[in-house]
């Protein structure tokens, strides 16, 4: 007889093991305790059992959103699995992991949920979850050159030594009305990259005559610097954070080909940069809260991802 409850603390070890079945990796415990006990605002899941073995997982990451004068509360859907010798398997007429997705969206309080799957399981959301299609999201690459376009060149601190002596200015986390995004402070960003077991990030630190201009997390993957979040008081000054960043890779690190990062195409910065754009991995959405006013028309065409929004997922 299968089981469909949420999650428990005594289901680690099960989710952890379905994981390493489903996705060919492993997953530690110190990344299931990060991802599932230590988020900002909180993590759940559903999980199915059959013979007290996690035979199916439905998970999600509470996140918050802001847009025009609202606070928004959502769910970033992630760990969505089911063991392959369960996926031709119907409870109640219903594939295990449609059953999980329906309880998963009952029984937490959201507005909507959103995230970043396969083609294959953003299908599924839309067919059989409710789920209301799925875009494409813009990677911009740029192979590094002494060519810049214009702007003003800062100094730039690489470390974390900065972060944890003075923090970030609120004003650099500031609500912009037109701007749909995630809700972003300083407990987010210890929390997603300098906590993180997955990945090592750093961050840079951008000024001029010692006056702070902005900050930006960044990896290395594949002789690539990602941009994985970036934050500046105005488009005028990230375009300066951005030619910086160029400046810096050419002069300091020799082995990387350029960068990569995800921006909305509404945002236009890049290209004007002379960076070239591409379709990348899905993102999709599903409304759970109707009179909250968030369609999906209003989350494809307002929602500025930044590539650090996947990394946890």
């Amino acid at each position: 007889m299968i089981e469909i409850r949420r999650y428990s603390d005594s289901d680690e070890e099960g989710i952890r093991k379905l994981f390493s079945r489903c996705f060919g990796k492993e997953m530690s415990r110190e990344e299931w305790l990060w991802k599932y006990k230590n988020s900002p605002w909180g993590s759940t899941a559903i999980v199915a059992l059959d013979d007290n073995n996690v035979i199916a997982h439905y998970g999600g990451i509470k996140m918050k959103f802001s847009f025009k004068d609202k606070v928004l509360n959502a769910y970033q859907f992630c760990d969505v699995m089911t063991h392959p010798e369960y996926r031709g398997i119907f409870v109640s007429k219903s594939p295990i992991i449609v059953k999980l997705g329906g309880m998963f969206y009952k029984e937490n309080e959201m507005d909507f949920a959103f995230g970043f799957p396969s083609v294959r399981h953003a299908k599924l959301q839309s067919l059989r979850l409710g789920g209301e299609g799925y875009r494409f999201i813009k990677l911009y690459k740029k192979i590094k050159t002494r060519r810049y376009f214009g702007g003003l060149f800062l100094k730039v601190e690489d470390g974390w030594d900065h972060f944890h002596k003075y923090g970030i200015p609120q004003e650099y986390f500031k609500r912009r009305e037109q701007i749909f995004k995630i809700l972003k402070n300083e407990k987010y960003i210890e929390w997603r990259y300098f906590q993180s077991p997955i990945k090592k990030y750093r961050l840079f630190v951008f000024k001029k005559f010692n006056m702070l201009k902005g900050f930006a997390i960044v990896s290395i993957n594949e002789n690539w610097l990602e941009i994985l979040d970036i934050f500046a008081k105005d488009i005028s000054s990230l375009k300066d954070l951005i030619i910086s960043i160029e400046k810096y890779i050419f002069d300091e690190f020799k082995m990387v080909e350029g960068i990569k990062a995800w921006f909305h195409p509404s945002e236009s910065l890049l290209e004007k940069l002379g960076f070239e754009s591409e379709d990348h991995i899905p993102v999709a959405f599903k409304s759970v809260n109707r009179e909250c006013g968030i369609t999906s028309d209003v989350f494809y065409d307002n929602y500025y991802y930044r590539m650090g929004d996947y990394d946890a997922s």
